[in-house]
């Protein structure tokens, strides 16, 4: 029930309703994006996350629209094991006496706004989509998810705090030469993708690849074949060429035999004698 506004203010206190964090798509791996400013490597997938509502007797309440435009949800890049924030990265500086820098570990937006989408099953719902967080450093982390509705405030007050929280399964960061590859796009991504959401989305299935894989081993197989087959042919018609050449040598050895042996029986005459014969 919402309470009405003291002081004449436009907005009635939402403190009795209850909200609730769901991540819906955790990420797997990302590569790392280094201390560039070009170089970005988003995460992969790019987590969603779903908020639902529930009043002071457990029971599911509708987010309107007008509401949902004060939801906020940011993110923050933790460790492993979820104890220490690891948002800020020191790099020293070398052979200097100067303090080292710091830099954000976390790159991106790592704020949301609500969406209103349709999920696969064609059910409505609130989410929030982080598709171009990077990270700068390689290791195993973690990310945390923190809720803050601008609506929830109090009126007297003006103020709000954070309403819930959560943690996403533990991911690794990979550096480019150890990077395995991207993941295939998952059904939700592609499903809110086609509702104006701005997720890179790999088009080609795995199972396409495979196919396209297997029919080129095909097609080298076949070629394989053809080409022994030819080269059996050419190995044959080159093994009768060398057969009928050695016969012609054969036979031209045996003519000059008996050419030498004719010229022998010749007898040889000098010039003397041929000119003053007796």
């Amino acid at each position: 029930m919402d309470i009405p506004p003291p002081m004449q203010l436009t907005r009635p206190s939402q403190s009795d309703i209850n909200y609730r964090l769901i991540v819906l798509q955790n990420p797997i791996r990302a590569r790392a994006s280094g201390f560039g400013e070009k170089d970005r490597r988003p995460i992969d997938p790019p987590p969603i996350i779903q908020i639902v509502a529930e009043n002071s007797q457990g029971e599911p309440v509708e987010i309107p629209t007008r509401d949902s435009t004060f939801f906020v949800v940011q993110c923050e890049l933790y460790n492993k094991e979820r104890t220490e924030t690891r948002s800020i990265v020191y790099t020293p500086k070398a052979h200097t006496k100067q303090p080292s820098d710091h830099y954000r570990n976390l790159v991106g937006s790592t704020v949301s706004n609500a969406y209103h989408l349709y999920d696969p099953d064609n059910k409505q719902g609130v989410y929030f989509i982080f598709h171009n967080l990077c990270v700068r450093t390689e290791g195993n982390y973690t990310l945390k998810f923190l809720f803050i509705s601008l609506a929830a405030g109090e009126p007297m007050t003006m103020t709000t705090s954070v309403q819930d929280e959560v943690f996403s399964e533990p991911f690794c960061v990979y550096s480019a030469k150890k990077f395995p590859g991207l993941t295939g796009s998952t059904l939700l991504s592609k499903c809110f993708s086609k509702q104006g959401i701005k997720i890179p989305i790999r088009h080609d299935p795995p199972y396409k690849r495979i196919e396209n894989m297997i029919h080129r081993e095909e097609h080298y197989n076949k070629e394989d074949e053809e080409v022994q087959q030819q080269q059996q042919k050419d190995n044959e018609e080159a093994e009768s060429t060398t057969n009928s050449s050695s016969e012609d040598d054969c036979g031209g050895e045996s003519s000059s035999t008996n050419q030498t042996q004719r010229q022998r029986k010749y007898k040889r005459i000098s010039i003397s004698e041929f000119l003053s014969p007796e």
